[in-house]
């Protein structure tokens, strides 16, 4: 199961990769005075990606099932806001 958080560099849109390429570009000449060229700062993203990625998948699913416990509350919720009493017969007359 682990395995599906490993390869996100690949799962990420192209267009979208590349601009967090040059994100990570700039932030290493401002923050760091290191000129890493478009191929070695994407390799650097891809090692971030996979050293990270199990942990933000774990999280991820943490939220998405604290998310859908919090909806099926609220649905459970309105569910027993719908309930109709039931059929009480008379007790019978003496």
């Amino acid at each position: 199961m682990a395995d599906k958080a490993r390869g996100l560099s690949e799962r990420i849109d192209a267009r979208r990769r590349r601009a967090m390429v040059r994100e990570l570009q700039v932030w290493l000449l401002k923050e760091r005075d290191e000129d890493l060229g478009e191929l070695a700062a994407g390799f650097l993203l891809d090692f971030v990606l996979d050293l990270a990625g199990p942990d933000l998948y774990n999280a991820a699913l943490t939220d998405a099932a604290k998310a859908f416990r919090e909806h099926a509350d609220i649905v459970e919720a309105e569910i027993a806001s719908l309930t109709q009493d039931t059929f009480k017969p008379r007790e019978a007359e003496e």
